[in-house]
């Protein structure tokens, strides 16, 4: 069955046997000084020939010719080019392929693309240079999306990842998940035809020892993924506590730029403010939140609700408590209510910060508050409290060397590390697969049912490469993609 033609992206897709010659810009559209038309295809030279007539009947792989591009019908020049040149299964796709570099101005690159379309082109649909290098087997389907995650990386580390991705290190280490995986079902399947006599191929302790190494493997995994998204994403930081605590004046301060609207009158924040730095390389967004309380006031009430949605996106929350003032009833109720319920990952992501700490006298009220927290059951000794000053920038440095620890990859060049959802989601099913097998193993069960367990398990990372194909999981990926990749 033919799982795109009629189908997919963009209510169009690829189609598997589709093999039109296709082109368009591969690089960012507008004014520049050079722009990059691909043309990939069975006929990716003959319909480039047709425009830069400069270019040989054979063309060698790899080389760059110089010449001008010319209309079709009248032979009118258009631009000087430079065409380098790719043969089938040295290129990017795996098909024969031509590069047009010219001018970056966009007339002429529309020129240029029209010419190419009246040479027998076709547009290409976004994503369809690397839906061909996927299906001809010049990546798979984790390379591919390394692909998009590097177009799209927002920060040095979560570039490096990317090129990690795309090389193929995590792609390597879901294979040896499966060759471990294959090793034990195939023990499992020599088990079962030998069973009617008695011989047992492999001892059962060997198989539990072989399953739980590549149950490490897939835990290794999973516990990358947390540090990996933010690497890739980056990490969003609420700020939340009472109106006229000082929330808008840390923002400015930890940005250092005048990014939220400062006064005395509470509740002078009524949307979500947002500021962005890096720390590390990897960006930080951290969001100024209308104060938390009751109120009268409809604005101020939607607020509130958009505070409490970004509480629940934020990769970390700090709650920014005035020095000068004792908690109110409510707040400690909040408090105490959070340090009742929350599990110990929700905890991590909560920071608390004294704030207004202006100068060395103020200990006492500090005492004071630190006292008021540790009531409640939060200490510098459980939990992560600061004390800071937007106005003189006491304890920023503390709060910035803790973002720093926070973001900092414990990830080597050479380990593997979950960065997307699907991945995640994909690991955790070989993970659930195996663990059931490993009970099955332990009890002494029937090899039949443990054989299905792997079976389901392979099946799942298949998915992951792309050795089954998914339309929905092929649509997914692609759609995402920019034209002219």
């Amino acid at each position: 069955m033919n799982l795109f033609n009629g189908g997919g992206l963009d209510g169009d897709g690829f189609g598997v046997d589709d093999h039109a010659t296709i082109c368009a810009l591969s690089t960012p559209p507008g004014v520049g000084g050079i722009a990059v038309l691909r043309v990939s295809g069975p006929d990716a030279f003959q319909f480039t020939r047709k425009v830069c007539r400069f270019l040989p009947v054979q063309p060698e792989s790899h080389r760059i010719y110089f010449g001008t591009a010319r209309c079709l019908d009248d032979g009118d020049s258009v631009d000087e080019v430079l065409v380098s040149c790719f043969a089938e299964g040295r290129s990017f796709t795996g098909e024969e392929t031509a590069e047009i570099s010219c001018h970056g101005n966009p007339v002429l690159v529309a020129t240029l693309l029209k010419l190419l379309v009246e040479a027998g082109c076709r547009p290409a649909r976004p994503g369809e240079f690397t839906f061909r290098s996927f299906m001809n087997g010049r990546m798979d389907l984790v390379q591919a999306e390394g692909v998009l995650s590097l177009i799209e990386s927002q920060s040095r580390p979560a570039a490096r990842l990317a090129l990690r991705q795309l090389k193929g290190r995590l792609s390597e280490e879901l294979s040896r998940v499966e060759d471990g995986l294959i090793w034990i079902l195939a023990q499992l399947e020599a088990s079962i035809d030998f069973s009617t006599e008695g011989i047992e191929v492999i001892p059962s302790q060997t198989l539990l020892a072989r399953a739980r190494e590549v149950q490490e493997a897939c835990e290794r995994l999973l516990e990358s993924y947390s540090q990996g998204r933010l690497l890739a994403e980056g990490v969003q930081v609420a700020l939340v506590g009472r109106p006229n605590v000082g929330k808008s004046s840390l923002l400015n301060a930890i940005v250092q730029e005048d990014r939220a609207i400062v006064t005395a009158v509470p509740g002078t924040t009524r949307d979500l403010v947002e500021g962005r730095f890096a720390v590390n390389g990897v960006p930080v967004t951290i969001i100024d939140t209308a104060g938390l309380r009751e109120t009268t006031d409809e604005v101020e009430r939607i607020g509130i609700s958009r505070t409490r949605q970004a509480l629940d996106k934020s990769d970390l929350v700090f709650h920014v408590i005035e020095v000068g003032r004792p908690l109110q009833e409510d707040e400690r109720e909040d408090l105490r209510d959070f340090r009742s319920n929350a599990d110990l990952s929700e905890r991590a992501r909560h920071v608390f910060l004294v704030n207004k700490v202006d100068s060395p006298d103020q200990q006492e009220q500090v005492a004071m508050r630190l006292a008021e927290l540790n009531d409640i059951g939060i200490s510098k000794q459980n939990s992560k409290v600061f004390e800071v000053s937007a106005r003189t920038r006491n304890g920023l440095s503390e709060l910035e060397n803790f973002l720093k620890g926070y973001v900092r990859s414990d990830a080597s060049e050479s380990s593997s590390v979950l960065t997307q959802a699907r991945h995640f989601e994909g690991v955790q099913k070989i993970h659930s697969c195996l663990m059931r097998a490993l009970a099955l193993i332990t009890s002494d069960t029937s090899a039949e049912f443990i054989a299905f367990e792997l079976q389901d398990a392979i099946r799942a990372i298949h998915e992951l490469l792309g050795k089954e194909l998914n339309e929905q999981v092929i649509d997914r990926i692609f759609k995402e993609f920019c034209l002219g990749k």
